[in-house]
């Protein structure tokens, strides 16, 4: 019988027998219902529900297991990098419109359907394509291995990876904003469906697909960049520009940017003791917003996780002193005296243009202590606004000053 705790997070659960209670409350976790009771009966019946049926659909699924595991030893060598870094649970199913399942990755190899990328890494982009693929020329950059519906002549195109992408809080932005890239560029150039989540793809090595191997390459992001036309180095900076242009990879890239750059601003307001729980929170909240504008939302874990990761960073560095010293450092007298040094430049540079210049001079020294009080005055929140992550833009608007003064405010900082 499962213990009190779980019959209150996971209704239903002494209901459950025992040898099946620890997949129950894994599927619960993973799924979190709204409804717990009517979880748990469907579960129930999924799982449990059809007597000797299911007994005898999943003996014949556990012995095409064992022949499968004969069968691979004659798995083409191009298509070894695919199986290597396949999760150790996936996701899998034989059918998407019945839901997926989690096995053992020996199990899920018996499904049509599995899931091709680990949760924290992608070494595998995968691009589905609803149209007839032709097999005898394949479109550049070619890749590794397609696999088709031989009903209907769509299927997926698989692009093997030389090194794993880390999408998780301990992964770099660059090589993420990079895969988004490169991802989109291939969805376009292919022609590709771009609202693919990307969890599971055809299998490989299933009988019900035609697979096509082409090469044994191992491709790096730069080298997929360069058959797109995209400049790598720039492309590390990549951001979709919209929740409709976010493809895969581009949904984590696009959360993260519009997040962080309101975190920047919106930190001030929960700067209070023991306030990172609540700030971690209301990062979250605001992720949730965005990610429901996707048609393909991410899942609540991914959410989690850059929550996290932004509420870590901006408490760590964007702090109520950090603030304070930043306002000591750009106007110590030494500062103040470059800047003086500066306008007195400028005002000499005037004298020389001529009487008009001269006589503009004059009347600007005449109120030249309103002037520059107002104008250290916006510097000052220029500068403020520039650390809270506003662009130059948005400080520009914000201060109704041209946006290459506030360029020029900001590069006396540098």
């Amino acid at each position: 019988m499962a213990s009190k705790r779980n019959r209150d997070v996971f209704p239903g659960g002494w209901l459950v027998p025992h040898e099946h209670l620890q997949q129950y409350i894994a599927d619960y976790i993973r799924d979190k219902p709204k409804d717990g009771e009517k979880y748990r009966r469907e579960w129930l019946s999924q799982h449990l529900g059809k007597g000797k049926t299911a007994a005898r659909k999943h003996k014949h699924k556990t012995q095409s297991t064992k022949q499968l595991a004969t069968d691979l030893a004659d798995t083409p060598e191009t298509l070894r990098p695919w199986l290597e870094h396949l999760p150790n649970r996936p996701y899998c199913s034989d059918d998407l419109s019945e839901g997926l399942c989690i096995r053992s990755t020996k199990q899920a190899l018996a499904y049509r359907y599995i899931q091709h990328n680990p949760p924290t890494q992608v070494w595998n982009i995968v691009l589905d394509v609803d149209h007839c693929i032709d097999l005898q020329s394949p479109v550049e950059p070619i890749p590794n291995a397609i696999a088709i519906n031989p009903k209907n002549g769509h299927g997926h195109l698989f692009y093997f990876l030389k090194a794993g992408v880390t999408r998780t809080q301990a992964g770099r932005q660059a090589p993420l904003q990079l895969l988004a890239a490169v991802e989109r560029g291939l969805c376009v150039k292919m022609d590709a469906d771009p609202q693919y989540v990307g969890l599971v793809s055809k299998n490989l090595v299933n009988a019900d697909w035609l697979v096509h191997s082409y090469h044994d390459r191992l491709w790096t992001l730069g080298e997929l960049a360069e058959h797109l036309n995209l400049d790598a180095a720039n492309t590390r900076r990549y951001v979709p520009k919209s929740p409709e242009e976010a493809f895969q990879t581009g949904r984590n890239v696009y959360l993260f940017e519009v997040a962080r750059k309101w975190a920047y601003s919106e930190i001030r307001d929960y700067w209070a003791p023991n306030g990172l729980p609540r700030w971690q929170d209301a990062i979250l909240g605001h992720l949730r917003a965005i990610n429901r504008q996707f048609h393909a939302p991410l899942y609540e874990s991914e959410l989690r996780a850059i929550a996290k990761s932004i509420a870590k960073w901006t408490w760590r560095h964007i702090t109520p002193a950090g603030l304070q010293d930043l306002i000591e450092r750009t106007h110590t007298p030494e500062v103040q005296a470059e800047r003086g040094r500066r306008a007195t430049n400028q005002a000499d540079a005037g004298r020389r243009g001529g009487l008009a210049a001269t006589n503009q001079v004059e009347a600007g020294i005449a109120s030249g202590k309103a002037r520059r009080l107002t104008r250290e005055q916006a510097r000052a929140t220029a500068r403020l606004l520039r650390a809270q992550g506003y662009t130059q833009e948005e400080i520009a608007a914000e201060l109704g000053v041209p946006r290459r003064t506030i360029g020029f405010w900001l590069s006396d900082d540098l």
